[in-house]
């Protein structure tokens, strides 16, 4: 398991530092005399993939999953126990084709395939849900996820890899956004907008693709708050009375984006995160004013130049850019995962118990190549990773 605390975290700081940040109110629209201020932000989606390792029975706990799925599918859910005594829901359905089975806890969804050591994707996928990330749980539910997991087949977790995470900064608004004001001031790297208007009135906008890697929103998380009532604890978080016109900017990175920012764990998040949010609202979107026919040249709208300033709240807001040609961001821990998964596998369809035997019978098989044969490959290799004539990542 994965050390998440790595630094202290941007969640903390967000909340005890944003609110004295910024002392000074700008006016949100021309001429209108609104002012915003910052209220939170920090990662508010997570969800992770894990690379896990079953025992030996796991075809048995495969079978046993199947035949609960079957009975909740006339049940609709059933409600189950785990061996520590917590309870959870079990759904008839899963995710995708890759996880057919569902367990629902108070603090994350779990989706559980049925590859038995997950050696090239992951085979177990988690969806943290907000409150725990906004509470500072997200290490408690880790630690829980791994005693469920051995409890259900003795899964071992092997490596962690963040495949989804929406990044978001609230603030207040009073009078909010209009369609209009975001058309005329936007400037964005993706053609793709759209607008979800309640009568007359804004209440989300979208930039980007629904299912590309990256998308913006825009929107007013208030109205969503009081709609529902399930996440009232957000006026605690806010620090204010409840009130209309809290608006959130929202960046959500699915994997692919966040493979291009070279985050294949969880510390390369927590690492990378201010650089992130950085690089998103200064170059894939930002809203400026129509002073210049150059977008480029634009100023930056005092708004927007708050949300910008976000960027140290989450963590050193580093240069950063996505790697939009290749993948040799990738992280070293990523290959080794693998490589010790691969390792074991072989080992298991060997009968090989001992790591030394196990490393030296999978050296012996893979001397099929010549030295010179495999020296080809690394230098193709680098090429491709765009890794040719540099030092060897450690």
């Amino acid at each position: 398991m994965e050390d998440l605390h790595t630094r202290e975290s941007f969640h903390t700081q967000a909340l005890a530092s944003m609110p004295e940040s910024v002392t000074r109110h700008a006016q949100i629209s021309e001429g209108e005399g609104e002012s915003f201020k910052p209220l939170l932000c920090g990662i508010d989606t997570l969800d992770l993939g894990l690379y896990v390792t079953w025992d030996r029975n796991w075809k048995d706990c495969v079978r046993l999953l199947d035949s609960l799925k079957i009975k909740a599918q006339k049940e609709n859910k059933l409600i189950l126990k785990m061996p520590s005594g917590r309870n959870f829901n079990f759904y008839p359905g899963g995710k995708g084709n890759n996880y057919p089975f569902h367990l629902e806890f108070p603090d994350y969804h779990l989706f559980i395939g049925k590859s038995a050591s997950g050696e090239r994707t992951p085979n177990v996928y988690v969806s943290l849900n907000s409150k725990t990330i906004w509470f500072q749980e997200t290490e408690a539910a880790l630690q829980a996820i791994a005693e469920d997991l051995k409890a259900i087949g003795r899964g071992l977790i092997r490596y962690i890899q963040p495949s989804r995470c929406d990044l978001t900064a609230d603030f207040a608004v009073p009078g909010g956004f209009s369609a209009e004001f975001l058309q005329s001031h936007k400037v964005s790297r993706s053609r793709k907008a759209n607008t979800y208007l309640n009568d007359d009135r804004l209440e989300t906008y979208y930039a980007g693709d629904k299912s590309g890697t990256v998308q913006l929103r825009l929107y007013d998380k208030s109205t969503e708050v009081i709609k529902d009532g399930k996440k009232l604890w957000f006026w605690k978080l806010w620090k204010i009375e409840p009130c209309p016109d809290v608006w959130r900017v929202e960046f959500q990175l699915r994997r692919a984006a966040l493979k291009q920012y070279g985050v294949d764990s969880l510390p390369d998040l927590y690492e990378k995160v201010g650089g992130i949010w950085k690089d998103l609202t200064e170059r894939w979107f930002s809203l400026r004013l129509p002073d210049s026919e150059s977008t480029e040249r634009r100023t930056v709208h005092p708004f927007w130049e708050a949300v910008q300033a976000c960027a140290v709240r989450f963590g050193p807001a580093t240069e950063l850019k996505r790697n939009l040609g290749g993948s040799g961001e990738v992280s070293i821990e990523w290959y080794l995962s693998h490589i010790d998964g691969c390792l074991t596998s072989v080992a298991a369809r060997l009968g090989i118990e001992d790591r030394e035997e196990a490393l030296g019978e999978l050296t012996k098989r893979l001397n099929f190549r010549s030295a010179s044969d495999f020296n080809k490959k690394v230098v193709k290799k680098a090429i491709t990773l765009g890794l040719a004539g540099k030092e060897g990542q450690k």
